[in-house]
């Protein structure tokens, strides 16, 4: 398993109490709802963080590892949500 280091500053606040089953088992419930992985992390002192994940397709890896392109394809998402769009004539093309 390949090990990353996460530096954390931010607050965080209780959001509930659980106990942990005989078979060393957490259920989380409505806490990770529409979630289905996790990254775990844990810090010297036993403490435990909990990072929702997603998967992506590894056709479309490239272009998280593109910034300019990612860039690209934010600007173009911001744009359109304010209505600053045109429409493309492919034929003219």
């Amino acid at each position: 398993m390949q090990h990353h280091v996460l530096k954390v500053e931010d607050e965080f606040h209780e959001v509930g109490l659980k106990t942990v089953d005989d078979r060393n088992r957490l259920t989380l419930g409505e806490l990770l709802k529409g979630t289905k992985r996790v990254r775990l992390y844990r810090n010297e002192r036993g403490e435990l963080l909990l990072m929702p994940m997603v998967e992506i397709p590894a056709s479309e890896v490239w272009l998280y590892q593109n910034r300019d392109a990612l860039q690209s394809v934010k600007e173009g998402l911001e744009d359109a949500a304010k209505g600053k769009i045109s429409k493309l004539n492919i034929d003219e093309l």
